[in-house]
């Protein structure tokens, strides 16, 4: 009786598990169109007082305004929209210089980004940030930066500063809605780890840096999206 209780359960285990699969490059929209509402509140601390912190909330929008393929590589152009909802009084960090704009290259199974514009008569991925390697798996890692990945330059290989960990995977509740097969993923850096959120069907639905000594970093969260037309 005892066994088939163990059974039991173990195939509820199962079962549980088999119904959060991994997420293909497909569960990552970035069609012409698509739209993300993200809340972004940044903190820092208070010029009068270090140990006080104080913070701003901005509305950040992400659009695809335009898409490309070029040979065998999709190129999707994403503007970006601060606009402040509030802040605290002695807030004085500006993020107008923050990027206005940015670019998803698809190859393959891999999506790369560049903050600059792409050449597209000669696309090199091998000169571009590595976002994500698809299907996500937990424990899956690799190397963000181009130096790091080819073995050359200052920074060759990136044991501790420039990894991407996939360390979770699990459900998520935003204000965009309920998903339920996402990403943990963990950004390895010096100064402190970001964290992200990656959802099938929706993409980054989270983020979250904290500084590792001062007291500053933001908090990022999906509000609403929509799917642009493939």
């Amino acid at each position: 009786m005892k066994k088939s209780i163990v059974f039991f359960l173990a195939g509820l285990i199962l079962a549980a598990c088999s119904s959060q699969g991994s997420i293909e490059v497909s569960g990552f929209p970035i069609e012409k169109g698509t739209t993300w509402i993200y809340t972004y509140t940044a903190y820092d601390p208070a010029p009068s007082d270090p140990e006080k912190v104080i913070q701003a909330t901005y509305q950040v929008t992400d659009t695809v305004v335009d898409t490309e393929t070029v040979f065998t590589y999709f190129v999707a152009h994403v503007k970006r929209d601060w606009r402040l909802i509030n802040a605290d009084p002695d807030w004085l960090r500006d993020l107008s210089g923050q990027p206005r704009e940015l670019w998803y290259i698809r190859d393959g199974n891999q999506i790369y980004h560049s903050n600059f514009p792409i050449d597209t008569e000669s696309i090199n991925p091998d000169q571009l940030i590595l976002d994500y390697k698809f299907p996500l798996s937990v424990r899956d890692n690799w190397c963000l930066l181009p130096d790091s990945r080819s073995g050359s330059g200052k920074i060759a290989g990136c044991k501790f500063v420039g990894r991407r960990e996939v360390t979770d995977q699990g459900q998520f509740e935003s204000p965009a809605g309920n998903f339920e097969n996402c990403y943990e993923l963990m950004d390895i850096y010096n100064g402190g780890n970001i964290i992200q959120k990656f959802c099938d069907g929706a993409g980054i639905v989270y983020m979250k840096f904290d500084h590792a000594g001062t007291k500053f970093g933001f908090e990022q969260t999906l509000t609403s999206y929509s799917k642009g037309t493939p």
